[in-house]
């Protein structure tokens, strides 16, 4: 069985990538160009993915491949329907990063709340020894306990989430497909409205593509928190970053994008430095313990593949 890992720079070195050794031969490539992908797949039966792009082009021109591994929970970025006519198994990796994401989440919201970076500019810029008191109070911040904290989205990710919130006494609502008895589920015009931290944790599909969108903005509360640790099409970005400098709402924090790196035409170009704001470059799955998870989960999907078993296949 011959393996490449397309990508992988972007899942880091620092985990242990011999161990798939143990199921064949195997070749580690840095990051792969969109108009080499074909190139780089070759002859491989099975690649290791996480940011690439796979298309029925792709598909079409690497018969030798016979599954696909995504170094990720979310597929998007593969062409199933083509895998599936081409008999492409793909897999996934659910679940193995929800305490990472749960970190970055609740860690943005802290931080957006406490204006943490105001204070902390405050004194690194030497204001503080400057103002010759032994305390400064502005911008004023709140507690968290009282709050209503909406949650989109109430899979793993979004369940950790608000088990923490509710740890920190917010009063938690959540906006999700089915209802749930252990929640107060609401739709997502209520939430929206309602809430003083609002979270995304929604995968990105037909129904949350632009979920937050400007009409949405306008109505959430002038002191509102968002933090977007999804997808970045799931938000309007534009309309976001119009929020943030007219003050609709109080402070944002994404850690992705809808263009991944965005670039100079992206609207979060125009937020860049501002102190309500806290931009991330797709990090948050990325803990060691959940990136070393991702890779034990990946060697057993392909072990299972091997000997003909089905295990966190997407493709079916």
């Amino acid at each position: 069985m011959k393996i490449k890992v397309l990508d992988v720079d972007t899942m880091g070195r620092d985990i242990n990538f011999g161990i798939l050794k143990e199921l064949g031969e195997v070749e580690l490539v840095g990051f792969t160009s969109a108009d080499a992908v074909i190139s780089t797949i070759g002859d491989a039966n099975v690649i290791i993915i996480n940011k690439i792009m796979i298309t029925k082009e792709v598909l079409d021109a690497c018969p030798s491949l016979r599954l696909i591994c995504v170094f990720a929970t979310g597929y998007d970025n593969v062409d199933i329907k083509s895998a599936r006519e081409r008999g492409v198994a793909v897999c996934n990796v659910p679940a193995y990063s929800t305490d990472s994401v749960m970190l970055f989440c609740v860690t943005a919201v802290l931080s957006l709340i406490s204006h943490m970076n105001e204070y902390r500019g405050f004194v690194s810029s030497g204001k503080y020894t400057a103002l010759g008191m032994p305390n400064a109070i502005t911008p004023v911040f709140h507690e968290i306990k009282g709050l209503t904290w909406g949650i989109v989205g109430y899979g793993n990710i979004g369940r950790r989430v608000g088990e923490v919130a509710r740890v920190l006494g917010a009063n938690v609502i959540v906006n999700k497909r089915t209802r749930a008895e252990d929640i107060e589920c609401v739709d997502i015009d209520e939430l929206i409205e309602r809430a003083d931290i609002i979270t995304l944790n929604c995968p990105l599909n037909e129904n949350t593509r632009g979920l937050i969108s400007r009409e949405r903005i306008s109505k959430m509360k002038k002191n509102a928190i968002l933090v977007n640790v999804a997808r970045g099409a799931v938000t309007d970005e534009e309309a976001v970053a119009d929020a943030i400098l007219d003050g609709t709402i109080a402070g944002f924090a994404t850690d992705v994008y809808s263009k991944e790196p965005f670039d100079k035409t992206s609207p979060m170009m125009r937020l860049l430095g501002c102190d309500n704001v806290i931009l991330t470059p797709h990090a948050a799955w990325a803990a060691y313990e959940a990136r070393s998870r991702c890779l034990e989960i990946i060697f057993s999907n392909i072990k299972a593949f091997g000997e003909g078993k089905i295990q966190n296949r997407v493709d079916i």
